[in-house]
């Protein structure tokens, strides 16, 4: 009994490890044959319940860039921009959809909005690289921001983008 508990336990615990999440998936386009890489959003490091974080995109036709898909988990509400602060440089996303998208599970409990933009996989990169990156989302309720990386504090969202950059290779 003690040694079921014990293994309930650290299963436990490994849920919440930031390492943890999705794998990238990758295919073939069927349209212009590219190859394709995608992975899943992924919360960043989220201070409340409703919380930052994104997903990723790449395609061998536009190899320099990724399409960056922003997320509100739990929060329903119109994406008007999104930024990074990577080590103290700020970048504005260029924005790749017009409208925000929402997504309401079944049982009506989980609310999540979403909207699509663009990076250079040079920004991606440096994201791996830098000390301290935090992610604001602007919404007509105001701005909600949380950190990718910011020293010993790290996100989902960090390690599914280094998985999704070993996938695109």
């Amino acid at each position: 009994m003690r040694k079921l508990l014990l293994v309930a336990g650290l299963l436990a615990l490994t849920g919440c490890s930031t390492k943890t999440g999705l794998v990238p998936t990758e295919h073939h386009s069927g349209f212009d044959d590219a190859r394709i890489v995608n992975i899943a959003p992924h919360a960043n490091a989220c201070k409340s319940i409703s919380c930052t974080g994104f997903g990723l995109q790449w395609s061998s036709k536009y190899p320099d860039s990724a399409l960056i898909t922003v997320q509100l988990f739990n929060q329903l509400s119109a994406i008007f921009g999104a930024k990074l602060n990577i080590d103290g440089d700020i970048i504005t996303l260029k924005e790749n959809q017009i409208t925000t998208s929402s997504d309401i599970s079944q049982d009506g409990f989980i609310k999540n909005s979403s909207k699509a933009f663009i990076i250079s996989m040079e920004n991606l990169q440096r994201i791996t690289k830098a000390k301290k990156v935090w992610m604001r989302v602007e919404t007509p309720d105001g701005t909600l921001e949380d950190a990718i990386i910011d020293g010993d504090t790290d996100s989902k969202s960090y390690y599914a983008l280094k998985r999704f950059l070993a996938k695109v290779g």
